[in-house]
């Protein structure tokens, strides 16, 4: 792997750590606040 891809990577996992924690911060901020009960109301 060259260092462009590796950098590529780092970046892409970067990016999807900020979207995850920017979706728990938004659900926080609507009154979800655990994990388990965001779950539950996706669950059918």
């Amino acid at each position: 792997m060259t260092d462009s891809a590796k950098k590529n990577k780092i970046t892409w996992v970067s990016l999807l750590n900020a979207i995850i924690q920017a979706a728990i911060a938004a659900l926080t901020a609507l009154g979800i606040t655990s994990c388990s009960t965001a779950i539950e109301c996706l669950l059918p």
